[in-house]
């Protein structure tokens, strides 16, 4: 337990960092702009860099993408119907309850710990199932939302092909088409999987950005827990539901993921089926705190189980961790 905590503890150290340095004005209005950063820049270079710097793990398992699209969006959907059941406030923010306590960080959390814990062959693993998980989540919470609560909106006054062309095709193509990181996982897998390279002007410059990305956007998880304790202190969220998300992302999430990989796991091997288990048990990403903003037009649900989320997971994360190895 010692040597997962000296993996995990660093983390933590920056993310108390960044919410000591919310409580300047300066920081908390930096944030959109330190998170455009690291999304457009320093994440890319990240990913790019573990991937290529990785050891090969052989071939590419196809259990890999049925356990990430079937148990997180099963869980989703479970904890979404879950919270309706409640009532009351519970059933109103239902939506972002099960976004937040289904989306976890496997970005700022989940590649380094994987690495730390399994070895540098894991930024390949890591790099891997994070493109995959972001791919889902980052166009489907919004497509979703965005057509659901446009239908409630105006009932079936307007056609699918307006909703698509209108509202659909443009979150669909800042997702994909406009999205750094799943270009930058593109040309990574390009230079693992061929003997196409980039030369040295590019890869040294864009390791440099990189080394940036983690400190940075952990920093960035502590600025953002200002706006989600505000939330909580203001009564508008449900503590019940809270608590659920945050059991959800922490708890069940690693187990069923624990389960589905056990059929799978000669497969897999260990450092597939690490990195699955691992990038299960992260904490929730700040990206459902800003999704929950955008599409739910208030996004206090998904910051209340942010914080529940990355303050637990201090003691679950060292758990997983230790039972794993």
């Amino acid at each position: 337990m010692i040597e997962m905590l000296g993996v995990i503890a660093p983390l933590f150290v920056l993310i108390l960092l960044g919410f000591a340095a919310g409580f300047a004005t300066r920081f908390r209005e930096a944030i959109p702009y330190l998170n455009a950063f690291v999304f457009y820049f320093a994440l890319p270079c990240f990913i790019y860099t573990s991937i290529t710097a990785a050891p090969s793990v052989g071939s590419f398992p196809l259990a890999v993408p049925l356990i990430v699209l079937t148990v997180t969006p099963a869980l989703a959907v479970g904890l979404y119907y879950l919270c309706r059941g409640l009532g009351g406030l519970s059933k109103d923010l239902a939506a972002p309850v099960s976004l937040a306590g289904s989306f976890g960080n496997v970005g700022y959390f989940g590649i380094p710990i994987s690495i730390g814990l399994l070895g540098p062959e894991a930024g390949l693993t890591a790099g891997i199932v994070h493109m995959v998980h972001n791919i889902f989540f980052m166009n489907g919470y919004p497509l979703v939302r965005t057509a659901v609560l446009t239908r409630a909106r105006e009932g079936s006054a307007g056609s699918f092909g307006e909703l698509w062309r209108g509202q659909l095709w443009p979150i669909l193509r800042r997702g994909l088409l406009l999205n750094p990181v799943f270009w930058f996982m593109v040309l990574s897998l390009v230079v693992v999987l061929t003997p196409f390279g980039m030369p040295d002007l590019f890869n040294e410059p864009v390791a440099m950005l990189g080394n940036t990305a983690v400190p940075l956007a952990l920093f960035c998880v502590g600025l953002a827990l200002h706006p989600a304790l505000q939330g909580v202190r203001s009564g508008a969220v449900p503590l019940l539901a809270v608590g659920i998300g945050t059991g959800v992302k922490l708890l069940l999430l690693p187990a069923v993921t624990w389960l589905a990989v056990l059929p799978f796991y000669d497969a897999l091997g260990p450092v597939w089926a690490g990195t699955l288990i691992i990038l299960a048990a992260t904490p929730s990403s700040t990206t459902a705190f800003i999704f929950s903003e955008q599409y739910d037009g208030d996004g206090r649900m998904a910051a209340a189980v942010l914080v529940g989320t990355t303050g637990v997971s201090l003691m679950t994360l060292p758990l997983v961790a230790a039972l794993l190895l």
